[in-house]
Parts: structure tokens; sequence; C-alpha cells
């Protein structure tokens, strides 16, 4: 009996473009999405804008209203609040199973992100954040929990739409942030401390907070 592979649908690859161009900033908060635009952009029919629309509405990067139709997000320091909480809670989960389960070479591998987000810091953060998600996105999956680690991952989605808008806003996190409290987790980790690892998940979350909430609307 075959098998056959088959290529992702095709709503999928839209919905990779569109998100980029989200997250890019090239369709800002507040910008409408049209499906007729899109579809001509794309090269498409409107069914598969349509359904990554709807996938991006799931996502948080964009509100359907009933008259104005659908819209980039807007993100707010409210928003900012509930994502670093489900962020938060979730880290420290993970790294309580990590603390008994990850073996060396998973954080070896954790420790790549972390070195790469440190030799990028000349960049600013803004630029260098892709690094900062991977090593959370890493100490997530370091716990082993596919459904923690979906749910992770559209958090962190919404994290860096709200890491742009921020410092739209805030021009200081343009600046280097400090990676010691990534360091400071991952030795918790090595010392299979998980006391000391939720410490300084808990430190970095409320260090990150302070440098956002300036560059969010309330």
């Amino acid at each position: 009996m075959t098998e056959p592979v088959r290529s992702p649908p095709l709503w999928e690859a839209v919905l990779g473009r569109i998100r980029e161009l989200i997250l890019s900033g090239e369709l800002g908060a507040g910008s409408k999405l049209v499906e007729t635009d899109l579809a001509e952009r794309f090269g498409t029919s409107r069914g598969p804008i349509r359904e990554a629309v709807r996938e991006l509405v799931r996502e948080g990067l964009v509100v359907e209203f009933d008259r104005r139709g659908n819209v980039v997000s807007t993100l707010t320091a409210r928003d900012l609040a509930e994502v670093y909480g489900v962020r938060e809670a979730l880290e420290v989960a993970a790294a309580r199973s990590a603390a008994t389960r990850a073996d060396d070479g998973a954080l070896d591998a954790l420790e790549q992100s972390l070195i790469a987000f440190e030799e990028g810091t000349a960049d600013g953060y803004l630029a260098n954040s892709v690094h900062d998600l991977a090593f959370h996105r890493g100490l997530v999956a370091l716990a082993g929990n596919a459904r923690m680690s979906v749910i992770y991952g559209q958090m962190l989605t919404q994290t860096a739409h709200l890491l742009r808008t921020a410092a739209e806003g805030n021009p200081t996190l343009q600046t280097a942030i400090r990676p010691s409290a990534h360091r400071d987790i991952l030795g918790a980790l090595r010392r299979r401390d998980a006391d000391a690892a939720r410490e300084a998940i808990e430190a970095h979350y409320r260090y990150a907070e302070e440098r956002l909430f300036p560059g969010l609307s309330q």
C-alpha cells in the first residue's frame, strides 16, 4: 500500500508569508487585511487567504471585527502581561522537568542559542531577539511535551509582534539587553536545581517586563 507524501497545503505557505509581513513590520499594527488584495499579491484564490487569516486570528496576530474586517493586532501592555504570564508558567514547568530529565547533550544544544545571543548583542536587542526566542523555545522543548511546545510557539509568535510594537515606542529596546539571566537559567539546569531555575526565570521576566511596558499602550 502506497502512502504518497504530499506538499503542504497552499494556505500554509500563504500563512507563512503573511506572518513574515506582520512580524517584519511591513504590515503594521492596525493594517487591514483585504482578501482580494492578498490573493492578487500571492497569486492565489481567496480560499487559501481566508484559511491563513483564520489561523493568524487564532495565533493572536490578527483581530476579526464585525464591520472593519480583519486587521493586524495592536498589542498592548495588557497583552504583554498575559503573554509573558503564560510563557513564564510554561518555562517554570519545563525547567522543573528539564532539571531531572535533560542530559548534558540537550543542555549543550540549548547553550548554542545562548552563545549566538551573546555574540549578537552588539546588533541591539530587537535585531538579536531571534536568538533570545530560540533559547526560550529550546528550554520549553526540553520538557518533551509536544502540546506544551505548541502552546508556547503561539506565545512566541505574539512575543515577536510585541517586541516590534514596543521598540517603536521605546527606542532603548534597540540597545543590548543583559544576557546574564539566560546564563543563570542554564547554570541552574546544569546543577539540576529546579528551584534556582525557577528563580532565574522569574527574575528574567520581571526585568523584561520593565523594559517592554514603557513602549506599549495601556
